[in-house]
């Protein structure tokens, strides 16, 4: 990958206000920038507690005084790279939920998906400025669960290859990001 990365990673655990710190880093680089705001969304409406999840974000989106342009895609991200110019700020809420949504919808097996993954999220990081990847920190505590292992050794392995490609990553606890590669200390 180029040494410009254009890929800012923020991780950590659920409800840890990371999203929140997503979208304000989005937000202030696309004013730096003068650029649009593009906000891909992977989370699928498949139940009550998620409905509201969703609803959530959207309503906190509609509060900035910011316009975000907004994509709904569960599946194939790669298929939105020539939906953005160059110059363009994406915000993708979130890794976590796409891998689910990829590896357990659409069964597909890990070794292929987790090659699939990097080169659409490479080729999404090259289609604009700034690609800001939100998501989970979830193997805390490792399940016993063949299923769930395989899940977490997925998003791990993807976690790793990010940060290492990332201009900037984050773990944000408690509302706090650290910043851990480059970034705002």
């Amino acid at each position: 990958m180029e040494t410009k990365s254009s890929i800012i990673f923020v991780t950590g655990g659920v409800r840890s206000g990371k999203s929140s710190f997503a979208e304000r880093l989005a937000i202030e680089y696309a004013e730096n920038e003068k650029a649009d705001l593009h906000y891909i969304a992977t989370a699928v409406h498949s139940d009550t507690e998620m409905q509201e999840r969703i609803a959530r974000h959207q309503q906190r989106r509609k509060k900035q005084k910011v316009k975000w342009n907004s994509h709904e895609q569960a599946v194939n991200i790669g298929e939105l790279a020539g939906v953005f110019s160059k110059k363009d700020v994406i915000l993708l809420d979130c890794l976590t939920v796409l891998v689910n949504n990829e590896l357990f919808y659409k069964d597909q097996r890990q070794e292929m998906l987790e090659l699939k993954l990097k080169r659409e999220l490479i080729e999404l990081s090259r289609s604009c400025r700034y690609l800001i990847l939100v998501s989970n920190e979830v193997t805390y505590e490792m399940s016993s669960d063949p299923f769930v292992q395989n899940y977490c050794r997925l998003l791990n392995q993807l976690h790793y290859f990010l940060v290492q490609h990332a201009k900037e990553a984050y773990l944000v606890e408690f509302g706090i990001a650290k910043s851990k590669k480059g970034g705002k200390k």
